[in-house]
C-alpha cells in the first residue's frame, strides 16, 4: 500500500486546485459568489485527482459547507436580532405589544443576537479565507489537506 505523500502530484491538479482556494478566498470579497463556483470545481474534479489534491479538494467541499452553515446561524441570529430591535422600538415610542414586553429586555436581546450575528459572521468569513490560505500553503508544499488518520 502506497503512502499519501509518496503519490505524485499532478502539476495542472495542483494549479487547479491553488486556484480553487484563492477563489474561495476571493469570495466575501465577492459576496459570497465566487463560493459556489469553487465548490462545483471541487466536487467535478475530486474524482480523477491525484490522492494528495483529492484530499484538498474533500476539505474545499467540508469547508464551503461548514462555513455555510456557520453563516446561516449568524443569519438566523441577524433577523432575530432585527425583530427584537424593532420591537424595542416600537415598545418604546409607546406601541403597546401584545403579552408581557418590556422594552428593555427586548433590546437587550437584541443587543445579544447583534452579537452573535456578528462573531457567527466573523467565524464563517475568517474560516473560509485563513481556511484556504492556509490549504493552499500546504498543497503547495505537497502535503495532503490535513493529517491522515491510520487505516
Amino acid at each position: 500500500m502506497t503512502d499519501q505523500t509518496d503519490a505524485p502530484i499532478h502539476p495542472a491538479e495542483r494549479m487547479a486546485a491553488l486556484i480553487n482556494y484563492g477563489l474561495m478566498a476571493a469570495a466575501p470579497f465577492t459576496l459570497g459568489l465566487l463560493a459556489p463556483v469553487a465548490l462545483i470545481i471541487a466536487y467535478l474534479r475530486r474524482g480523477r485527482a491525484d490522492p494528495i489534491t483529492r484530499t484538498h479538494y474533500r476539505q474545499q467541499i467540508r469547508n464551503f459547507w461548514g462555513d455555510l452553515m456557520v453563516l446561516a446561524v449568524g443569519l438566523v441570529c441577524g433577523w432575530g436580532a432585527l425583530a427584537a430591535g424593532f420591537g424595542a422600538a416600537l415598545e418604546a415610542v409607546g406601541v403597546r405589544m401584545p403579552g408581557e414586553y418590556s422594552a428593555v429586555h427586548v433590546g437587550i436581546g437584541a443587543i445579544v443576537l447583534a452579537v452573535l450575528w456578528g462573531l457567527f459572521w466573523i467565524w464563517g468569513i475568517l474560516g473560509l479565507v485563513l481556511g484556504s490560505i492556509f490549504g493552499a500553503m500546504r498543497l503547495a508544499s505537497g502535503r495532503p489537506a490535513s493529517k491522515t488518520r491510520g487505516p
